[in-house]
């Protein structure tokens, strides 16, 4: 009774947030709410086989997977990356609404859980922030995800198995060509690495967002130079393919 009656006032201090559209859900409601549900676009077939970005055509490939080399084997997202989600992951990621990641975790897990597990993936390794911006934000939406889907799937999750050692400028400002300069150099092998026993032969990369796939390579370039053999992703949202 107690934590029933806790929970209610908790409810009352701290209401619930539909994480698309930012408005305080009923008493008692978790996740994302009705009339979100019925224009959200998740990520359908076709998509790209490797990235999964979704596809006009039936087509293996989108033209950026065509155009360029991967380190990672394949990946996965939730949501078309349009203006409404552009939004929502705007307000995770700058305007402290940490919470969206718990609601986020939990469609990721319901709609690729079992992906996951046939991954073989021994680690979830979100995609690190530089220590700069982590002080003015106060946290790593890459990080929040991660350690909610480490919870409900019971992989660790390797917080530093990547460094950022370079304050790149925001990718949604630059072009393709531009997104790749300014990630040259931007990520090490963290420190983690030298830590463990064992080094994990797969892991599965998480961020909020997937456009170009230049963040992704990256990090999938970095950790291959760990000795970790095969690489996955998993976003929260992802552009369309071309």
């Amino acid at each position: 009774m107690q934590g029933c009656f806790r929970d209610r006032v908790l409810d009352f201090i701290y209401p619930a947030r539909c994480p698309v559209c930012d408005d305080v859900l009923p008493a008692g409601m978790h996740g994302i709410c009705a009339g979100c549900h019925t224009y959200i676009q998740y990520i359908r077939e076709p998509r790209c086989m490797r990235c999964g970005k979704p596809l006009e055509e039936d087509e293996e490939f989108c033209g950026d997977c065509r155009d360029n080399s991967r380190s990672f084997e394949a990946g996965r997202a939730l949501f078309v990356y349009d203006g409404i989600m552009q939004e929502s992951m705007a307000r995770f990621k700058y305007s402290s609404r940490r919470e969206y990641g718990a609601v986020y975790a939990e469609e990721l897990y319901r709609h690729y859980g079992s992906w996951v597990k046939q991954t073989g993936a021994g680690m979830l390794v979100p995609v690190p922030v530089h220590p700069a911006r982590y002080r003015r934000r106060g946290y790593n939406q890459a990080e929040i995800l991660a350690r909610h889907f480490g919870k409900l799937s019971g992989l660790p999750v390797g917080t530093e198995m990547i460094a950022r050692i370079k304050d790149t400028r925001p990718q949604k400002e630059l072009s393709a060509g531009e997104r790749k300069r300014n990630l040259a150099g931007a990520f090490s092998v963290g420190r983690q690495v030298r830590e463990l026993n064992q080094i994990p032969e797969c892991v599965i990369i998480m961020d909020d967002i997937y456009t170009t796939g230049s963040t992704m390579e990256a990090c999938s370039a970095v950790l291959k130079e760990t000795g970790i053999r095969r690489i996955y992703f998993l976003c929260v949202c992802i552009g369309q393919g071309n």
